[in-house]
């Protein structure tokens, strides 16, 4: 977690370090969510479309790429409490399409989190998800697509 922008908060090896304390990431997750807020507030501008490649949201599929030890219950919570996306976009592909691209995790974790983010995401009010397998550009042809027909239907 750490302000937008940061480069210096891209994560190679996530699972490395182990949790922090409950109450060290009860904290964490609680200025992430005041964070959230302000920049919903006043530094989002209407009309713009904001993309974020990871969003607090991953904190509940993967805790340990945030190193989170606290109670998962809290977790959920606060995940009701953030600024909640107009539309949820999941580019999913198989657990060995992953795996070619990067390998920050390892199969079975892959497989795993692929599982949890359909899920997660398919319960979401407005949502699309796109079969990223495939070829580049049939995926940003079949993206745009889909964004277009869920604006449409806004």
């Amino acid at each position: 977690m750490a302000w937008r922008g940061n480069q210096e908060s891209i994560t190679l090896h996530p699972h490395a370090k182990p949790p922090r304390s409950a109450l060290t990431s009860v904290a964490k997750i609680f200025v992430w969510l005041i964070e959230e807020w302000y920049a919903h507030l006043f530094l989002d501008k209407r009309w713009t479309v904001l993309i974020c490649d990871r969003y607090y949201h991953d904190l509940l599929v993967d805790p340990m790429r945030y190193r989170y030890g606290g109670p998962s219950w809290i977790a959920r919570l606060i995940g009701r409490l953030m600024p909640q996306p107009e539309l949820w976009v999941l580019l999913d592909a198989p657990a060995d399409v992953l795996q070619a691209r990067k390998q920050e995790v390892t199969w079975k974790e892959s497989a795993r989190q692929r599982q949890e983010y359909a899920v997660f995401v398919s319960r979401q009010r407005k949502h699309v998800i796109v079969d990223a397998a495939q070829p580049l550009d049939k995926m940003v042809a079949e993206l745009m697509h889909l964004l277009k027909t869920a604006l449409i239907y806004a």
